[in-house]
């Protein structure tokens, strides 16, 4: 459940010298479907920098993601920019998403690992009682219990995981009012009030 909204508490790196850091791959931003807007911010994220520390943890993510990821479900569909993935998870089998696919957007920042990346689900979200119709999830480990050592593929399983558990299809009871409220917020500056092992 959202509990707030807080002011920003987190360094966003702007490339003010305009210094690309990335590499050229970082400038050829492919699109997975969603709607414009999405678009049109995902080119914005070229105006962020990550520093050496963050690129090397990123790239290490991003192996383990394509190494392991098939194996479970879970595959890197596109990382054309660096900061910005479409990770596809299927739902498992016997479960009431079995073969159901869905899409992650991972925004990694300037101060990743050391705080949590923006994970949110792409349109159309799945029907849970802890994801909101315009996909952003409440997860503990994406906020308050978020520890450094969690890489993509250990937040993925979280999500798949969190799926396979739900016994039924429904939306948290504040769905309506927090996706009203929470419009053009940044999802990193939302406080939730968690009653269970997710939210």
């Amino acid at each position: 459940m959202l509990l707030s909204l807080l002011s920003p508490s987190y360094s966003y790196a702007k490339n003010e010298a305009k210094k690309d850091i990335l590499g050229d791959s970082s400038k050829m931003c492919g699109f997975a479907p969603d709607d414009e807007s999405w678009r049109t911010q995902r080119k914005k994220l070229n105006e962020e920098e990550l520093q050496a520390g963050s690129r090397m943890r990123v790239l290490k993510d991003l192996r383990i993601m394509k190494r392991d990821g098939p194996e479970i479900g879970i595959e890197v569909e596109d990382c054309e920019c660096i900061t910005d993935w479409v990770v596809k998870m299927v739902g498992a089998p016997g479960t009431i998403y079995e073969g159901e696919i869905y899409r992650l957007r991972v925004r990694f920042h300037a101060d990743y690992p050391t705080q949590p990346p923006t994970v949110t689900f792409m349109r159309p979200a799945p029907v849970h009682e802890h994801i909101y119709s315009d996909g952003k999830i409440c997860l503990n480990i994406l906020y308050n219990d978020w520890d450094p050592k969690t890489d993509v593929k250990s937040l993925s399983l979280s999500l798949l995981s969190m799926l396979s558990s739900a016994k039924a299809k429904k939306r948290p009871p504040d769905n309506d009012s927090t996706v009203v409220m929470s419009q053009g917020q940044k999802t990193r500056n939302m406080q939730w009030e968690f009653h269970d092992d997710h939210c």
